[in-house]
């Protein structure tokens, strides 16, 4: 899963780097990278890709524990290299001509995660999908409080990407308004696969899995890849080729958590590798985008994507090891001292 995971951000990375429409390489992308940015226009799918371990992940997180615990965990997980990346960001616009500074005020309200819900622009384009994240935290949190049996749990994962599917399908711009509508199905079958691994298969948990997957498909068909040809240039996606990314990224988390021979693999560098992706994440857009409009015309399109991709790469293990692993554990504790009253535990 930690593997699957950096698949993700490189993806993603890839995306940014080679497929999105921007000038740091002097031409268009699809002009500076005419094959490669043909598949790299599919890395937008990394973030379906994150959206389904999220769930199969975060589902496990909130098994038998109090709201206040799962709180805890979430934002002792997500906020001290987010902190770090919205000021290195931030300073890093403020200083590169073209980059685009953000008012001070902006950045302050970045740090809360929560500016899409007040309209602020964003420190980094990447940071909507947090917002998405939070918005599943919420629904467990009202499970976790009502008992997350595993009743409880299909039956949301049954109703929950149904109803957002309908309204995404009907309603397009209720979408813009509330963001996790467009990817619930992802998560959904996440915690399905969550729920398969745990209490093992049957049929019906088969069927929802197929059915939270065939919703997945069909919004990548109709409302993202639409999406995804307004930030990228030159080519259009192909739907039906989406399509089958979407249903990949599924079938990949399905593969990691119930296939032995790949469930079983057990290889420290892989963990460690997993531990670059939520910092490489949150970092490589504009630090590459820096990069990559200093360095291309010294040292040419390849060697300067190879250099920007390995620098991200060492900044985000940079971030993990400097601000991570001090923070987080000490960050937890001290969150679980004010958000619990007794350590009760939930159902399961």
């Amino acid at each position: 899963m930690d593997a699957l995971r950096l698949v993700a951000a490189l993806a993603v990375l890839l995306f940014h780097f080679t497929a999105r429409d921007h000038s740091r390489w002097g031409e268009a992308t699809h002009t500076a990278f005419p094959h490669l940015s043909v598949l790299t226009a599919y890395g937008y799918a990394g973030v379906h890709l994150f959206f389904v371990v999220s769930g199969f992940v975060v589902a496990l997180s909130a098994r038998g524990r109090s709201v206040g615990h799962f709180l805890a965990s979430r934002i002792s997980r997500l906020y001290p290299a987010y902190w770090a990346a919205v000021l290195l960001t931030a300073a890093l616009r403020w200083a590169v001509p073209g980059l685009g500074e953000r008012e001070p005020w902006h950045v302050l309200v970045n740090l809360t995660m929560f500016q899409d819900l007040v309209g602020v622009p964003r420190v980094d384009g990447v940071y909507w999908t947090l917002w998405v994240e939070w918005q599943f935290y919420l629904l467990l949190v009202v499970g976790i409080v009502v008992g997350l049996t595993r009743r409880r749990v299909l039956a949301a994962a049954l109703w929950v990407p149904l109803v957002c599917t309908a309204l995404v399908l009907l309603v397009p711009a209720s979408a813009g308004v509330v963001t996790l509508l467009g990817y619930a199905p992802l998560f959904a079958a996440g915690v399905v696969l969550h729920v398969v691994h745990r209490d093992g298969p049957s049929a019906r948990r088969w069927l929802l899995l197929a059915l939270t997957t065939a919703q997945a498909v069909l919004l990548a068909w109709v409302h993202q890849a639409p999406a995804i040809d307004r930030i990228a240039t030159g080519h259009h996606v192909s739907r039906p080729v989406l399509a089958v990314v979407v249903l990949g990224c599924v079938l990949a988390v399905a593969a990691t958590a119930l296939v032995p021979a790949v469930r079983d693999v057990d290889l420290r560098v892989l963990t460690w590798l997993g531990t670059l992706t939520y910092p490489l994440y949150l970092t490589h857009e504009y630090v590459g985008w820096a990069l990559i409009g200093a360095l291309h015309p010294l040292t040419g399109r390849w060697a300067t994507l190879a250099l920007a991709t390995g620098v991200c790469l060492v900044l985000a293990w940079a971030l993990h090891r400097l601000v991570e692993r001090p923070f987080q554990r000490p960050f937890r504790a001290w969150l679980e001292q004010r958000l619990t009253t007794g350590g009760a535990r939930t159902p399961s």
